[in-house]
């Protein structure tokens, strides 16, 4: 081979790698619309958990105003007045109503609430075979009053409680959701759907208490409010935990959200502290977001 056609072979070697590189660099970057997929994927599934925790803590109180001791830790407040109807003594699912007004307050997990959770229940969260149904009512939720983001009314929630553990005197929960979630000043909406299993492993195994703990695994999809499709897993031995003294975010665990066409972000929550920030990666390049 002539000195020449070396010298042409190494160059033509050297744009292949260059192309290789770019080409992955391209396939391995985290766009502003994928990161925005992907807090839109994790605001839909923790707006999900935490209506949840809404309705376990209003079963458990009761009808009334909702007017706590400060260091009870709930979520909910006085502007919170909840009414149980059980006109049908049990022998049909009761219907109990939280209704946070029509005018935005100030909750006590420092989040904004207005409209409705109406929960159709068999019976207490905590108990076996129970069969519980959420709907909403204009309602709204967010971290200020200028930011909130408002649950469709067509939003459907089912729990079942399976009855105890593998054993252990915790219960298990199926859940399935179907949700439609716009964001404030018309931002688009995520839609989002799920089915999700909750298992508690601490805590009070017949009451809602702040020391409660519990791994959630699953999948779901949706479309984040930029039109991106997505679909998302817990990660295989890392199930998401959410801590209820924790008032807003999983604080352990990872979600696998693959958006449509593109390869696999992971996004990890953390190993145990209550913040509101999260890690995503994707084949070894990370950024750091903030949950809302």
């Amino acid at each position: 081979m002539t000195y020449k056609k070396i010298i042409v072979a190494a160059c033509l070697m050297a744009l292949s790698t260059s192309t290789m590189m770019f080409t992955s660099c391209k396939k391995n970057k985290l766009t502003d619309a994928e990161i925005s997929a992907v807090q839109d994927g994790a605001t839909a599934d923790g707006t999900s958990q935490e209506t949840q925790n809404l309705a376990e803590q209003a079963k458990m109180l009761g009808s009334g105003n909702m007017r706590m001791a400060a260091d009870y830790c709930s979520m909910l407040s006085g502007c919170a007045t909840i009414t149980n109807d059980t006109i049908n003594n049990g022998s049909n699912p009761d219907t109990l109503t939280i209704d946070f007004g029509s005018n935005p307050c100030m909750c006590r997990d420092s989040r904004f609430r207005s409209g409705k959770i109406v929960i159709s229940y068999t019976g207490h969260y905590h108990d076996a075979g129970a069969v519980i149904d959420m709907h909403f009512v204009n309602y709204s939720v967010g971290p200020s009053t200028s930011d909130m983001y408002t649950v469709d009314n067509s939003s459907t929630k089912h729990i079942v409680n399976n009855g105890l553990y593998n054993g252990t005197t915790f219960f298990s929960w199926s859940i399935t959701s179907n949700m439609s979630i716009t964001k404030s000043g018309g931002a688009g909406t995520i839609t989002f759907t799920e089915s999700k299993t909750r298992v508690q492993f601490a805590g009070d195994p017949n009451h809602y208490n702040t020391a409660n703990k519990f791994y959630i695994s699953g999948s779901a999809n949706g479309t984040a409010a930029n039109g991106t499709g997505y679909t998302a897993a817990t990660a295989s031995g890392k199930d998401l935990v959410r801590d209820m003294s924790c008032r807003k975010h999983f604080t352990q665990g990872e979600l696998d959200i693959t958006p449509s066409g593109k390869s696999m972000i992971a996004i990890d929550f953390g190993s145990g502290t209550c913040d509101n920030t999260a890690t995503i990666t994707r084949n070894g390049v990370t950024r750091t977001i903030t949950l809302r």
